[in-house]
């Protein structure tokens, strides 16, 4: 009896080392991996696509790693200082993806409000409403909200000669829209002058970002209406063929080919956009649907001189795509150091893939 005890034990023994180990291999592999997608806020994916990887699953990372601290936690094991060290530096970033604060009181002066969404061509993300319904909801919603700056991607029209009646309340319209059976593209409405308007297309792509000198009580301001470039994948699609594991495999490598081409493409698009901004003699806010989240090169390097208006004055969850809320923001607005936010919202509206944003900007220097 005694014999059996002691090999009883040293077995139950010899199992705890082994998961022990094999739980120190997971979290540094884990650890590792959100390490890296860090550094994926400084390096452009051009010169180091691995990364862009990295950056891309920061959030699931970033939930693994909580997971296994929590584990390590519960068990007592010094293993915890893994995941706990490759979390620290999110601290420093999480107010990117969540607020706990109160939204921050508008100040005195010139408050305007800019409202950005992307409309997703009426398709409102694959849910079962017509696109006669979305464009009818869509029209109520953005009047009933009343911004003085509205900036629409992916809008869409058959007749664009009836565009001046889309929202009559808006005297000043500026549009780039691709022909088509339906014509898209971006429009930038506003109940204050624009005095010049120019389209910046990208090379390759149908992407732009429209670019709007508007005049505002003595100042002219310019605001940049992107629509950077698209994954080009349906995750609705994708996780349906997570029951078909003939085809899911070669599906999982054909959506990494087309984040890494996408990924690439924004880089250069985020560059010619920084040459703009460098050229311009007015005070620059960026704004629109950035297709890319927060831990990523594209924000890292728009944000570098600006400030975030969620960062600066939003509660909550930042998420802006409705299929996988919380978890996904790309709709951003961005302006100058010298202004301030107020009031930023995000809208859950079921119009669209995306919901739309808005904030308002003090631009009081």
């Amino acid at each position: 009896m005694g014999i059996r005890t002691v090999k009883t034990y040293r077995s139950r023994g010899g199992e705890r080392r082994r998961g022990g180990f094999f739980f120190r291999l997971i979290a540094i592999v884990s650890a590792a991996a959100l390490l890296l997608s860090y550094l994926s806020l400084f390096f452009n994916p051009a010169e180091f696509p691995l990364l862009l990887f990295f950056g891309l699953y920061f959030v699931p990372l970033l939930l693994l790693n909580i997971l296994l601290l929590c584990i390590a936690l519960f068990k007592l094991r010094l293993s915890l200082f893994i995941p706990l060290i490759a979390l620290l530096p999110s601290l420093f970033i999480i107010d990117r993806f969540v607020q706990f604060g109160k939204d921050a009181e508008e100040a005195g002066g010139e408050n305007v409000r800019i409202l950005t969404y992307n409309l997703g061509r009426y398709d409102a993300g694959g849910r079962k409403v017509t696109q006669n319904e979305a464009v009818s909801e869509i029209k109520r919603f953005l009047s009933e909200q009343d911004a003085d700056i509205v900036c629409l991607q992916e809008f869409a029209v058959k007749d664009t000669s009836a565009l001046s009646t889309y929202l009559p309340t808006y005297p000043y319209m500026t549009r780039h829209l691709f022909p088509g059976k339906r014509a898209f593209g971006n429009v930038t409405l506003s109940k204050y002058p624009i005095i010049r308007s120019e389209t910046m297309t990208f090379p390759d792509s149908r992407n732009l970002s429209l670019v709007s000198d508007i005049s505002i009580g003595g100042m002219t301001v310019r605001v940049y209406n992107c629509h950077l470039e698209s994954y080009r994948i349906s995750f609705t699609a994708l996780v349906k063929k997570l029951f078909h594991k003939d085809t899911f495999t070669d599906e999982v490598v054909q959506v990494h080919g087309r984040l890494r081409e996408a990924t690439l493409r924004r880089a250069e698009q985020v560059s010619l956009l920084l040459q703009d901004e460098a050229k311009s003699p007015f005070p620059n806010i960026v704004c629109g649907d950035f297709n890319d989240n927060p831990v990523s090169y594209t924000y890292q390097t728009l944000v570098k001189t600006k400030k975030d208006s969620f960062v600066e004055s939003g509660s909550g969850f930042s998420s802006s795509y409705s299929l996988l809320w919380p978890m996904l923001r790309l709709d951003y607005i961005l302006f100058p150091q010298d202004f301030w936010s107020s009031r930023h919202e995000t809208f859950r509206v079921p119009w669209s893939d995306h919901y739309p944003v808005s904030t308002v900007i003090n631009l009081s220097l």
